[in-house]
């Protein structure tokens, strides 16, 4: 792959930054200053790769993505699932930014993930209007990178987040008081989800983000007050050692780095990222970050060798 090396994060001409390939300590930014995607290096502070939907779509659909809310690494870190509460949703290829989806979901998506047979699940949260509350099952086209509307919605309230469990095929989402899983089918171009009918009360108000803990069968959940860790096998709730409020991403890694946090230090967004400790762990003036991920393979979610697949 070719990855592009474009800036220096924090304004040092005399910082070398590693291209993404050799880069030890990568991560994944949600970057709302300019509406972009931004791969940067923890400990050079350099920005290593960005996309900017303005770069590739018109003015109008470019406006989908002002807000980018989440993105993800996703079929082996080739490739970048990304949300955008102001509608957007798009799956883009790290090595040349080419689009392969997108859509406006509208309803403030905060969430995406990729479901096994290559279609992608969007939770949306709440905005006023009917498209939000919802999840939505969109069936990727291999001759259409856009894709106009979903197949399938579900009502989910206050949908901030969904996580694809890949050992028992099922898939997570926190609505406004619950977590619930569901069990994805696909027949002959007809893609559902069964809900269980076992419902989780979370433990706090507003939950967020949900994402696995590297490494553990297991789920981080940020709430209004807390941080939680999520014993699948168990089925309980426990305050994490780090627990803080009004985080809104949380990201685990291999031994030696850490956990990434992002806590708002202005409004909903902030141009840092700390670590479990309160340290900080990436910083550039101007930013407007909104989550921050390793940028790492999600083993939890997908396979090891976890290709790109398109449905039709």
């Amino acid at each position: 792959m070719d990855f592009s090396n474009p800036d220096i994060g924090n304004g040092s001409e005399d910082v070398e930054v590693p291209t993404l390939e050799n880069s030890t300590r990568p991560i994944l930014l949600s970057e709302q200053s300019q509406g972009r995607a931004m791969i940067v290096d923890s400990l050079s502070q350099g920005i290593m790769w960005q996309w900017k939907a303005s770069d590739h779509l018109s003015a109008s659909q470019a406006n989908w993505f002002q807000n980018i809310d989440e993105a993800k690494a996703v079929y082996n870190r080739k490739y970048v699932l990304i949300t955008a509460s102001s509608g957007g949703v798009a799956l883009v290829r790290v090595s040349d930014k080419k689009i392969m989806f997108y859509t406006n979901a509208k309803g403030s998506p905060h969430s995406a993930e990729i479901l096994p047979d290559g279609n992608i699940v969007v939770a949306s949260s709440t905005d006023g209007s009917i498209d939000g509350d919802a999840l939505k099952i969109y069936v990727v086209d291999s001759l259409n990178a856009y894709v106009p509307n979903e197949k399938v919605r579900y009502t989910l309230r206050f949908g901030h987040n969904v996580v694809w469990d890949s050992r028992r095929e099922l898939l997570w989402a926190t609505d406004s008081d619950y977590l619930y899983s569901y069990t994805y089918t696909n027949s002959g171009d007809n893609p559902q989800l069964t809900r269980s009918s076992e419902i989780i009360p979370v433990p706090d108000s507003s939950p967020h983000d949900l994402f696995p803990q590297y490494g553990q069968d297991a789920l981080y959940l940020t709430t209004a007050t807390g941080i939680y860790v999520f014993d699948i096998v168990s089925k309980k709730f426990t305050v994490a050692s780090f627990s803080r409020g009004n985080i809104k991403s949380v990201s685990s890694g291999p031994g030696g780095f850490g956990t990434l946090l992002l806590l708002p230090n202005e409004s909903y967004w902030s141009n840092e990222v700390i670590n479990s400790s309160g340290n900080r762990a990436y910083y550039m003036q101007g930013l407007r970050i909104y989550k921050a991920r390793w940028f790492i393979n999600n083993t939890f979610s997908y396979p090891e060798n976890h290709q790109y697949s398109q449905t039709k």
